[in-house]
């Protein structure tokens, strides 16, 4: 009997272990949002007041927050995005918190984008930050991309950049 016992709370053992790491993976790792939330924005429109989509060249717009830790994490792709496309790409950075508080966040991570927009996820149509789309002359949404970007997904993005 001592037997059983000891099989029986090993299975519970490992049955929590396998139910703790499904429930972090889901809600700690990875992308937060499904890639149908970035498919849902391709052909929409985005339409910020503050912003000017040049004609000439395409606009990235990193949809981001200072309490969003999964952008926190993606500060330094970010700053790799923004130092690859500067010229080649308008960058806008779109956050809901105060422009000083926007600001400092993104310099001290060396995020640079060529604007800062004060706004939340929902003025572009995005469910959630971080989120990133790529947006033509007339703020049409040509790609979107939306969570935290593992290595593939920041591969993904980085071939839409123009080339030097």
């Amino acid at each position: 009997m001592k037997h059983l016992d000891k099989i029986a709370n090993i299975a519970i053992i490992v049955a929590v272990v396998v139910f703790l790491v499904v429930t972090v993976r889901a809600n700690f790792g990875g992308n937060r949002l499904a890639p149908e939330t970035s498919a849902a924005l391709i052909g929409t429109t985005v339409h910020l007041t503050e912003v000017h989509f040049p004609k000439d060249r395409s606009s990235l717009l990193l949809v981001v927050s200072t309490t969003c830790h999964f952008c926190k994490d993606s500060l330094p792709f970010y700053k790799q995005l923004t130092e690859k496309s500067r010229g080649r790409m308008n960058v806008v950075a779109v956050l809901p918190q105060p422009q000083a508080e926007a600001m400092k966040f993104l310099q001290d991570a060396g995020v640079k984008p060529d604007q800062i927009v004060n706004a939340g996820p929902d003025a572009v149509g995005a469910r959630g930050t971080p989120t990133v789309l790529l947006v033509d002359g007339n703020g049409k949404v040509n790609h979107a991309w939306a969570g935290r970007l593992d290595e593939k997904g920041q591969e993904s993005l980085l071939a839409f950049l123009p080339s030097t």
